[in-house]
């Protein structure tokens, strides 16, 4: 979310989008306005920002133009926000936990075009990793297999087949030319990920716990 500010360049005040988040601690707080001028010949203003949060501190750019209505083009620089996987998913597949960073960098550098094919990438890393925790015996014909073909084989959880499968739709939409679900983005390939893999906590933490503690009465 942004905020209105003005900010002065040249002897002249632009109404301009200011952050309501530092893009380093990702803190909301105040964004201290430190200077500005005119770039790009006069079209367009870059703006220095101090992240007001005092365990930060930290100084950062944001990019306007044109000058007539302040959008911010981006802000430098960016320290991607990155989202941890418990340690069941992490664990269980460490490339995917990797490549999906890779991805998450991507999309908030604004590489959308790159990142969507990285989260499919990931994606597939996930369910054959989960699928050989399932089938160890059988590893080598999973990781022959379709990612599609192997939530149909191996996966018997419906409710992780459910998001699973809807998650491969999408990510292929994200790898082809023409995209079947117009309607559903890549943030939502994002949420069914991380469906997927909250699904597959919960199956490995709930195995554990009663392999762990088999019923005395032996039912």
């Amino acid at each position: 979310m942004n905020i209105k500010r003005t900010i002065s360049a040249q002897n002249h005040s632009y109404p301009v989008d200011v952050p309501d988040a530092c893009p380093i601690c990702h803190r909301h707080s105040e964004m201290q306005v430190v200077g500005a001028d005119e770039v790009d010949g006069g079209t367009g203003v870059q703006a220095i920002f101090r992240c007001a949060y005092s365990g930060c501190k930290q100084f950062f750019f944001g990019y306007y133009g044109p000058k007539t209505n302040g959008s911010l083009l981006y802000i430098r620089p960016v320290k991607p926000n990155i989202t941890t996987f418990p340690e069941a998913v992490s664990a269980l597949s460490p490339a995917f936990q990797s490549i999906f960073c890779e991805a998450e960098e991507a999309s908030q550098f604004g590489l959308n075009q790159i990142a969507g094919p990285g989260y499919r990438k990931a994606f597939e890393f996930l369910i054959k990793d989960y699928a050989k925790s399932l089938s160890p015996d059988r590893s080598a014909e999973i990781e022959a297999k379709f990612a599609g073909a192997i939530v149909g084989d191996f996966v018997a959880d419906p409710r992780i087949q459910a998001v699973a499968k809807r998650a491969l739709w999408l990510g292929n939409d994200e790898t082809h030319y023409l995209k079947k679900w117009t309607d559903h983005d890549v943030s939502d390939l994002v949420t069914l990920i991380k469906l997927t893999a909250n699904w597959i906590e919960i199956d490995h933490l709930s195995k554990a716990y009663v392999d762990g503690m088999p019923d005395p009465r032996g039912a």
